[in-house]
């Protein structure tokens, strides 16, 4: 599907600037009345200094990364297209360049850039939310991130592989911030245990759930978006453990504070097989019980695969995951 890029380079990762803010909600309603997807590029200088550690800066990257999904998902319900698609992806990070995909048809400009991105292979869309940023008050021209839980580790560590799971039904951005934020941590592989159906027998609306088989390739086109120098194994799940506790080469395990309690359970299974622990970390946002990011009650952001598959059978939208 063609997609609309929309290329930001922010300065610090603990502040937004308001008019960048502005640019993705532009960039939302653009791609939306396009009908279009959306593909948010960040750079930023801080990311490139730790590229070799990204643990170092794990807490300041998913709050970013929180807060930009919570824009899109904010104007994406405003406009009735709480389904909206919308990817995150860091350019210093991801191995290739977002520019040169062939999916790409517009890409989004301010002002100050549009002279960088001039090219005849796509339409270049002048951003109108521009303003003259330089000339505000820098308490005026940052907007601060929310991030209230200190997840992050006291020594920060590199992690050769590491683990995630989850049902992944409805890739959504808590989906796509558990998936990112494990592959940004992975210096060479990645594997990610996806819930087969055999699990997923009692939940509401069965038959809204893509298969097993659909559900690992969808992730895995995702992974692609994300993060292209690493390996990926994603692979079915049939116990809450999966690889984890038969997987000697795994560091770390990703896990959302709803399933720090599974994290810790895999660690005594480990354990009891004389297999060392894994280091675990934290995806602090998108969650039910956090309290808000950007000022926003994410209860009201309706991010689960629950929630879409009753919207979908609501409204009676074809299920074509």
């Amino acid at each position: 599907m063609s997609t609309v890029l929309l290329p930001l380079n922010v300065k610090r990762l603990n502040a937004l600037e308001k008019r960048q803010s502005s640019f993705i909600e532009e960039a939302v309603v653009l791609a939306i009345k396009r009908q279009t997807n959306l593909v948010i590029s960040i750079s930023c200088d801080e990311i490139k200094a730790h590229l070799d550690c990204i643990d170092a800066i794990w807490e300041q990257i998913q709050a970013l990364l929180g807060a930009i999904y919570v824009i899109q998902l904010n104007t994406s319900y405003r406009l009735d297209r709480p389904l909206f698609n919308c990817n995150v992806v860091f350019a210093d990070v991801c191995g290739y360049s977002v520019y040169l995909e062939p999916y790409i048809q517009t890409v989004c400009v301010s002002s100050e850039n549009i002279n960088d991105v001039q090219s005849s292979q796509w339409e270049t869309y002048l951003l109108t939310n521009d303003s003259q940023t330089e000339l505000e008050d820098d308490t005026d021209h940052m907007k601060p991130l929310v991030f209230q839980r200190n997840t992050g580790p006291i020594e920060p560590l590199i992690f050769n592989r590491v683990a995630v799971g989850g049902t992944f039904d409805h890739l959504h951005a808590g989906h796509k911030i558990l998936l990112t934020m494990t592959a940004l941590l992975a210096k060479q592989s990645m594997v990610v245990g996806v819930t087969d159906d055999c699990m997923l027998l009692k939940k509401k609306h069965r038959d809204l759930i893509a298969s097993t088989q659909q559900r690992m390739e969808n992730v895995k086109a995702y992974l692609q978006l994300v993060k292209r120098s690493i390996t990926y194994d994603v692979v079915p799940i049939k116990d809450p453990f999966g690889p984890t506790v038969t997987d000697q080469n795994i560091d770390a395990l990703v896990v959302s504070k709803e399933t720090l309690k599974g994290g810790d359970l895999v660690n005594s299974e480990r354990e009891r097989r004389k297999y060392h622990p894994l280091k675990l970390r934290i995806i602090d946002v998108i969650s039910s019980d956090n309290a808000s990011i950007q000022g926003k009650d994410l209860t009201d952001l309706k991010i689960s695969s629950s929630w879409i598959r009753e919207y979908i059978a609501k409204n009676k939208i074809d299920n074509k995951e």
